[in-house]
C-alpha cells in the first residue's frame, strides 16, 4: 500500500478536483455534465449545505482521489468517489471510503447509499468487497445509463422501547 494523506478539501483544491471529475467523466464513471472550476467551487465550498463533505487524497504533494458526499436524515449520500488510474488498486479508494464512513458516523448516519452506473463491473465489485449490497435499480437516467443503488448499514436503528 503506498503511503497517503487523506484531508478535507480546500477550495484551492477546486482547479484539481474539477479536473479529476472530468477525467471520471470521460471514462464513463461520472454523468457527463462537468461544473466549471467556478461552479464546482462555489457548489463546494461557497454555497454547500450543511451535511456535504469532501476529501482529497494526496500522495507526495499530488492529489490523486477525491469522495464527496451529503448526509441527509440519518443517511450518508457518497455522491462521488474517483481515483486516477495509475493509483488504483493500493488501498486508495479503501481509505477515502472509509474516511467517509467515519464522518458519518461521528455525525449519527446510520447508513450510506451511493449510485454507480450498472456497467462499471470494477467499481460494483469494489464496493461489494465494502461491504455495500444493491438496494435499487434505474433503468436509463437522463444520459440513458442504468443505475445501480447500494447501501451498507453503519449502525442498527434502536428501537424504541414500549
Amino acid at each position: 500500500m503506498i503511503r497517503n494523506t487523506i484531508r478535507k478539501a480546500s477550495p484551492e483544491d477546486a482547479f484539481v478536483i474539477v479536473d479529476i471529475i472530468r477525467a471520471a467523466a470521460q471514462e464513463n464513471a461520472f454523468h457527463s455534465r462537468v461544473l466549471s472550476v467556478k461552479e464546482f467551487r462555489e457548489f463546494a465550498f461557497e454555497k454547500s449545505r450543511e451535511g456535504y463533505n469532501i476529501f482529497v487524497c494526496k500522495i507526495r504533494g499530488t492529489i490523486v482521489g477525491y469522495i464527496d458526499s451529503r448526509m441527509r436524515m440519518g443517511v450518508g449520500h457518497i455522491l462521488g468517489l474517483y481515483v486516477k488510474p495509475t493509483y488504483r488498486r493500493k488501498g486508495i479508494g479503501r481509505n477515502l471510503m472509509e474516511t467517509m464512513v467515519k464522518e458519518f458516523k461521528k455525525k449519527g448516519c446510520h447508513k450510506t447509499r451511493l449510485e454507480v452506473f450498472a456497467n462499471n463491473d470494477g467499481a460494483i465489485d469494489f464496493y461489494n468487497r465494502l461491504g455495500f449490497v444493491q438496494e435499487g435499480y434505474f433503468r436509463e437516467d437522463e444520459e440513458k445509463k442504468d443505475t445501480i443503488v447500494m447501501s451498507k448499514v453503519l449502525t442498527e436503528k434502536r428501537k424504541q422501547e414500549s
